[in-house]
């Protein structure tokens, strides 16, 4: 049974170590914290996107952007994008608090309308023709790899399949935190 300590801190009574949680999970504990993923089966060369669009507040993304394909296949996203959001594609964030009424400020929609310019600003190939590959955008950095997304801005991720029935998803995992600066 954990004890508490005079300055309030939580200690395990076998080991008198400090008990904590990380603050992504503190994030999850408070409401702030959502998932959505799309998914879908691609042949070769067809390919599935994710628009995300961050609001103009302080209040920013902390996400980590997992890609997953079941066979080989090829990922970009692009900041900002030319792309724009269709309404009847949108994906609604799931809160990881299944207690809190908070919602995100995230506007996200899987097959944005329109045409991509330029070249993208990350690109990675994944697996072989016979095996799977997966990515997770933002680096292996400490226990969470995140992007913090900028206000008032739009991204596009794209998976492009590179083998028949390939089932292609792009996972986004973040919480929300006023920025104090």
């Amino acid at each position: 049974m954990p004890r508490t300590t005079i300055d309030g801190l939580h200690t395990d009574s076998a080991t008198n170590s400090v008990m904590t949680i990380e603050y992504p999970h503190h994030e999850i504990h408070s409401g702030s914290a959502y998932f959505a993923v799309y998914s879908a089966l691609a042949d070769d060369t067809e390919l599935i996107e994710v628009r995300i669009l961050t609001p103009d507040t302080k209040k920013w993304a902390h996400m980590v952007i997992g890609i997953d394909g079941a066979l080989a296949s090829y990922a970009q996203m692009w900041v900002p994008t030319t792309k724009t959001h269709v309404s009847g594609n949108a994906i609604t964030p799931f809160n990881r608090n299944n207690n809190s009424s908070n919602t995100s400020g995230l506007t996200i929609c899987h097959t944005p309308a329109g045409s991509q310019t330029g070249t993208a600003d990350l690109a990675q190939y994944l697996g072989a023709a016979t095996q799977s590959g997966k990515a997770s955008a933002g680096g292996v950095t400490g226990s969470r790899g995140e992007f913090i997304l900028a206000q008032n801005t739009a991204y596009l991720i794209r998976i492009t399949s590179r083998a028949d029935s390939n089932a292609l998803s792009i996972i986004l995992d973040w919480y929300e935190h006023e920025n104090k600066s």
